[in-house]
């Protein structure tokens, strides 16, 4: 603090020191061309007596800038809240420049408060209409899929059979587009929505296939589960860890190649400190140059060009919530031989989970704040 103080008034140290300097200089030349008596004690007083004013002024801002200066000094930017830092800007300014200056931080700072209050009842706004708008869309999609079952059951044409068969998928796939949007719109809330326990992986595994056995049937794709034990346990969030492997399967299902009876292999691998549950199909695969990418949000590479309803949400949304919950997503793939996406479980999770509370109890409290 102390160093700083002088470095911010090394010139004006300087040209003191320098005007002392050019005085006695031109003391000697005068005394010099008046042919007088030369006294160096005096030179040696004049210099000596300069310095003690100088002090004596460094000494006196000082003392007015200290109780300013130990405080802006004890804010770390890293880890000291918002309301500390608050609190120095309504500090008595030790100068008229440092009064201007923490004027104008005061009036960005509830400038940028308003804007981002404004933003929050904005983002909650449209968050409310999408969780509302999705709501709505499940009654007639429902509906739909009743309809198209029933029609399915009465009808004996074969290519009436196949009229409510694509109904069905096209459905299905409008019912994955609203639980997506839904997630996404969720993810804000995380750690609000967020538990910690133990799931027993190959069960949650037969749930999700089995609410997507239509489109296995339809696809003529076979679901196999492969497990070097009868239960595993892993501790996580079953409902959102139920979402990113319910996007897995999606997409082993959309990208593998339909009608040709292939697998979609999901195995269970424990490890000595973790279990690791791999997603295996024989599809498209994915070019080399787009596998970097994949986890970025909207991007579709080459193959959203084969299949345009592709989004690009999918695997983002999947890796994003893994990374909440403490897992680690990843993915491998050879075109036309496949892709092969590894969800690895480890004890992360529950110290996510205590973050994730920490986090949401001192949102709650900087909230309480305004």
């Amino acid at each position: 603090m102390l160093k700083d103080f002088l470095h911010d008034r090394l010139p004006l140290i300087v040209l003191i020191y320098f005007s002392t300097l050019i005085t006695i200089l031109i003391a000697v030349l005068l005394i010099s061309f008046s042919g007088g008596e030369q006294s160096f004690s005096t030179y040696v007083y004049m210099l000596l007596l300069a310095s003690l004013f100088l002090c004596a002024g460094l000494l006196i801002d000082y003392v007015r800038h200290r109780s300013f200066l130990k405080q802006l000094y004890a804010i770390d930017p890293h880890s000291t809240s918002l309301d500390e830092i608050r609190k120095l800007t309504h500090r008595q300014a030790p100068t008229q420049t440092t009064k201007r200056m923490l004027d104008v931080i005061r009036t960005v700072d509830v400038h940028t408060h308003d804007q981002i209050i404004q933003y929050e009842t904005d983002r909650k706004q449209h968050e409310t209409f999408i969780n509302q708008w999705v709501h709505h869309m499940k009654t007639p999609m429902s509906v739909i899929s009743l309809l198209s079952q029933e029609g399915k059951k009465q009808a004996g044409d074969d290519h009436v059979q196949t009229f409510f068969n694509d109904i069905q998928d096209e459905n299905d796939r409008f019912r994955h587009g609203l639980e997506l949007m839904l997630q996404l719109a969720r993810l804000d809330h995380f750690s609000l929505d967020f538990r910690a326990e133990p799931v027993e992986l190959t069960q949650l595994l037969r749930e999700v296939i089995n609410e997507e056995k239509r489109q296995f049937i339809r696809r003529n794709l076979y679901p196999q589960i492969v497990e070097d034990t009868d239960q595993t346990i892993v501790y996580s969030d079953s409902k959102w860890l139920r979402t990113v492997i319910k996007q897995l399967i999606i997409n082993a299902i959309n990208y593998s190649h339909h009608g040709d009876g292939n697998k979609i292999t999901c195995k269970i691998k424990q490890e000595r400190e973790s279990v690791s549950l791999f997603i295996q199909d024989s599809g498209i695969g994915i070019p080399t140059h787009d596998l970097p990418r994949v986890f970025e949000p909207f991007f579709t590479g080459d193959n959203g060009r084969k299949k345009t309803e592709s989004t690009g949400m999918g695997l983002y949304l999947a890796r994003t919530i893994a990374n909440q919950l403490g897992h680690s997503l990843t993915i491998d793939s050879e075109l036309e031989r496949g892709t092969t996406v590894r969800l690895t479980f480890t004890s992360k999770t529950l110290q996510v989970c205590k973050v994730m509370k920490e986090q949401s109890m001192g949102r709650a409290g900087s909230q309480s704040l305004y």
